[in-house]
């Protein structure tokens, strides 16, 4: 069962989200949010915390506490582009830190996902994503061997599909699958988050035009800074 806290702190995220709560508004104090929820002067101030760590609110001494400025980025899921031109399009800065960079003999979950040998190799990749020098996103990648012999560190340290294009292959589709997830310690010090922060988990498993499978990624995403835009359409 979810922690009563993290219950208050999905309630005040929503509320900031559909307009209840606009960018500079106080939130109720404390007294009034305990007496809402039911709940102990603790359990509302370790929520508080948890969104003002999250960035999503700002505390003024002797005032109150309020809405933060939304800095997020929004990644359009119907279209795969790249992390350094989604956020560029955006008018933020990206970069990229090179966390872990090697050849390894995959786990059984990687080979079945890559669609690989047992036996073969593939490269695992960590790379840190910043928007405008803030820790974004955490990148663990999974690359066949075969198919990028040549891949360097300096080419991870910018777009890593244009690094694939560049070699003349086409890239299709890529299949995500989104997840709310508390995750590893080493993941939240990345981030620079607390250890009970909830984060977006996105798995993905990239295409080439011919059906060749070339990647397998799993994805942390920082709640309060990166949102999802989803098209739902009815049936014709």
């Amino acid at each position: 069962m979810k922690p009563v806290y993290l219950k208050i702190v999905d309630d005040l995220v929503e509320q900031i989200e559909t307009g209840v709560y606009k960018e500079g508004d106080m939130i109720p104090p404390e007294n009034l949010l305990l007496e809402v929820y039911g709940v102990s002067r603790m359990t509302v101030r370790k929520a508080l915390g948890l969104l003002v760590d999250q960035d999503l609110l700002y505390r003024v001494k002797g005032r109150g506490t309020f809405v933060k400025k939304n800095k997020s980025a929004v990644h359009d899921a119907f279209y795969l582009n790249g992390f350094y031109a989604e956020v560029k399009a955006q008018g933020k800065k990206p970069t990229t830190e090179i966390i872990t960079f090697e050849v390894l003999e995959p786990d059984a979950l990687v080979v079945s996902k890559l669609e690989i040998d047992e036996h073969d190799k593939v490269y695992h990749i960590e790379r840190l994503r910043l928007i405008d020098g803030e820790p974004e996103m955490l990148e663990r990648t999974y690359l066949p061997l075969s198919l990028f012999s040549d891949l360097t560190v300096d080419a991870m340290r910018g777009s890593k599909y244009e690094y694939i294009e560049a070699k003349g292959m086409k890239i299709a589709q890529s299949k995500q699958t989104v997840m709310p997830e508390i995750a590893e310690k080493k993941v939240n010090s990345l981030l620079g988050i607390k250890d009970d922060s909830p984060l977006l988990k996105v798995l993905s498993v990239g295409e080439f035009d011919d059906g060749t499978i070339f990647e397998y990624s799993v994805n942390y995403f920082k709640l309060n800074q990166y949102s999802f835009e989803f098209i739902a359409k009815r049936p014709n």
